[in-house]
């Protein structure tokens, strides 16, 4: 049983009661249990948490487009995650409105998928990414998808708004350039404009005074200093623009107890010269002790989603990082990223009892993980691949 905190335990038996954990013990005792796994010669470990996805799949267009997802492949999408050891996801960038909607429907068991944790649609300055990137060419998208803010007070009124709408984190691109004398270029020809500090800082202020945590979109390193310094909680990408010299990255991220997301598969699908950069500065990171949580910045296609995730946790472990902090930053590190340790991410008694089941010892080969038997979500087996 890797138990989610570093520790592995030989043997263990797991007393599930409704929705959590009552017990581990170790040794044979019996209970008067209604089913019993013999999970002998497996290993157990703690249900997978990623904590950067998006929930609108490719292709998205309009209102109607995303009303026929949600209607059809959505629910694939989200059985395809559980099929793969995931029982939580983040969703770090989607409307607000509806998939509040999903969530409480999920919550209600009346649809089958991972718990959600949602931040709305990302805040960015005008003419930032994605408005004036992914979403450049759909209004719809623009309008719906990001939140675009020229002034402090309206990105104060965003936070607001979007706590009063029942988000659990806040999002922000911190990215670009605020010197239309100096154009940061997202790519030849497209200049991207970046929000002032005093917006960054106030929109950390606000959400941590609806006790919301922020984390900040960033790929260089002045921009992922000074958000830290700020105080926001975390880094979505981190640095991937350039290479990191020295720790002192990783020791702000371990003295400010915030976190890491590098979404190593976004620069493996998509820009595969910056993937290198980006596995040496996340061992960089991790070795000067910065908390590094499991994120893929992954768009759902139906059958793929999961699989994305997984590939995450191999390429974490080919930059460097053991299986042991891969199984980490997807179980613990990830439960506290989401405020929600002692509840997720790990395997103890009172902890919600999400738990999968593998063939094999991913402590020894993290591609084990692609050998799922059984994946419970809150006591109840959603997937049972036992012969």
């Amino acid at each position: 049983m890797i138990d989610g905190r570093g520790v592995v335990h030989d043997s263990a038996v797991i007393a599930i009661t409704g929705k959590r954990i009552q017990s581990i013990t170790s040794g044979q005792k019996q209970f008067n249990a209604r089913e019993t796994i013999d999970a002998q010669g497996k290993t157990v470990l703690p249900g997978l948490i990623n904590t950067h996805v998006h929930l609108r799949p490719a292709g998205l267009v309009d209102e109607e487009t995303l009303t026929e997802y949600l209607r059809n492949d959505f629910l694939v999408d989200l059985q395809d995650y559980l099929e793969h050891g995931i029982t939580t996801l983040k969703s770090a960038g989607d409307p607000a409105e509806i998939f509040i909607q999903v969530r409480e429907r999920l919550a209600r068991g009346e649809i089958r998928g991972p718990r959600l944790f949602l931040a709305g649609p990302p805040l960015t300055a005008v003419g930032g990414h994605p408005a004036a990137t992914l979403f450049a060419d759909n209004s719809w998208l623009r309008t719906r998808h990001v939140q675009e803010l020229s002034s402090e007070a309206e990105a104060r009124a965003a936070v607001r708004q979007l706590a009063e709408a029942g988000v659990d984190a806040i999002k922000f691109v911190y990215q670009g350039s605020t010197d239309e004398s100096k154009p940061y270029l997202f790519r030849p020809g497209l200049p991207l404009r970046k929000m002032t500090p005093q917006m960054m800082e106030a929109i950390i202020d606000e959400a941590h005074q609806h006790q919301l945590p922020v984390t900040a979109h960033t790929n260089d390193l002045e921009d992922a200093l000074a958000v830290l310094e700020a105080g926001c909680d975390g880094l979505e990408h981190g640095v991937t623009r350039m290479r990191l010299e020295d720790e002192k990255l990783g020791t702000l991220l371990r003295e400010r107890q915030a976190s890491y997301v590098p979404t190593l598969r976004l620069p493996d699908r998509r820009r595969p010269e910056d993937l290198e950069t980006a596995m040496a500065n996340l061992k960089q990171v991790a070795q000067a002790g910065g908390r590094v949580v499991l994120g893929t910045d992954g768009i759902p296609s139906a059958g793929g989603s999961g699989l994305d995730t997984l590939k995450e946790l191999e390429l974490m472990v080919q930059a460097g990082m053991s299986p042991q902090q891969v199984i980490q930053a997807a179980t613990r590190n990830a439960a506290e990223h989401l405020g929600k340790l002692g509840e997720l991410g790990t395997l103890e008694p009172g902890a919600w009892a999400d738990l999968i089941l593998v063939e094999g010892d991913p402590l020894t080969d993290i591609t084990a993980l692609h050998n799922i038997e059984v994946v419970i979500l809150g006591g109840e087996i959603v997937v049972d691949n036992r012969n």
